[in-house]
């Protein structure tokens, strides 16, 4: 797939009302706020440079002063991720991921440390693959891969080791659900404190909404599907997902609660 046909999917999206951070799974953006380092004082950025070349940068949260600078070669940027940039650091702050802006027949993505902006670890793969989640102690990252560069909805998930350099053979899904099909644009996000549990939202243009519940720790994966909340996917996109306990809850734009997903049981309550 083109950067210029990703743009202009991007672009489509943000015809959804208010669904500015809204994009498929395998977007990577250049510019912005980047990612947020933990403590929520730095930044760390891709920019756009000449040529085939992006400039890493470490800016002040405060103040958006460059702290730090560096060129990598090829084109890169920050996974975008739903709503949120944030999960594509390590969860002890040392690192941070970014990953090519052109997808069609290889994948790139490269580990990069926040202390000098060195490139830590290079990823490279046949396909089209993109950035999900990391575990807690930084060993698996799990990526999205595409049936295709052209096929930008159906997706499977996948874990990668950092420590072996191997794509783990398998797929992450839900096995209590074997028919379930990975459908659709992420909305919303958000994870247990611990980093284990990262929720994901997706509209899905062609069934309902739901949320893609994985456990980055033991490599496991729930689908739960709920009544599409009125508004449509523009709802869904204009919607919150807040963890309160065991109670994930799915609110609408103005606040008002939608549905509940017990994440014990994944049973779904108006209440």
């Amino acid at each position: 797939m083109s950067r210029q046909l990703a743009f202009a999917i991007a672009a489509a999206l943000v015809l959804v009302p208010s669904a500015l951070g809204a994009a498929p799974s395998f977007m990577a953006v250049q510019g912005g706020n980047g990612v947020s380092s933990r403590d929520g004082t730095m930044l760390y950025l891709a920019l756009n440079a000449a040529g085939n070349t992006t400039t890493l940068q470490v800016q002040r949260a405060s103040d958006r002063g460059v702290v730090k600078s560096r060129s990598i070669d090829g084109a890169f940027g920050v996974p975008m991720l739903a709503d949120s940039y944030t999960d594509a650091i390590f969860r002890d702050g040392s690192a941070f991921v970014v990953q090519n802006l052109d997808y069609g027949k290889r994948s790139e993505l490269r580990i990069v440390n926040t202390s000098d902006l060195s490139v830590r670890d290079s990823i490279s793969f046949a396909g089209t693959y993109s950035y999900d989640a990391l575990s807690p102690d930084g060993k698996v990252m799990y990526l999205i891969q595409h049936s295709s560069s052209e096929d930008i909805t159906h997706y499977v998930v996948r874990a990668y080791d950092l420590q072996s350099h191997t794509l783990r053979a398998g797929l992450i899904a839900d096995k209590a659900q074997r028919g379930w099909v990975m459908q659709g644009f992420p909305a919303k996000r958000t994870s247990t404190k611990d980093g284990r549990w990262v929720y994901t939202m997706y509209a899905n243009p062609n069934g309902y909404p739901f949320v893609h519940a994985l456990d980055t720790v033991n490599g496991v994966a729930h689908c739960v599907g709920f009544a599409r909340p009125p508004g449509g996917d523009g709802a869904v996109f204009n919607g919150k997902l807040a963890l309160k306990g065991s109670k994930l809850q799915v609110r609408t734009q103005g606040g008002a609660l939608w549905r509940v997903i017990d994440v014990r049981s994944w049973r779904v309550t108006k209440r």
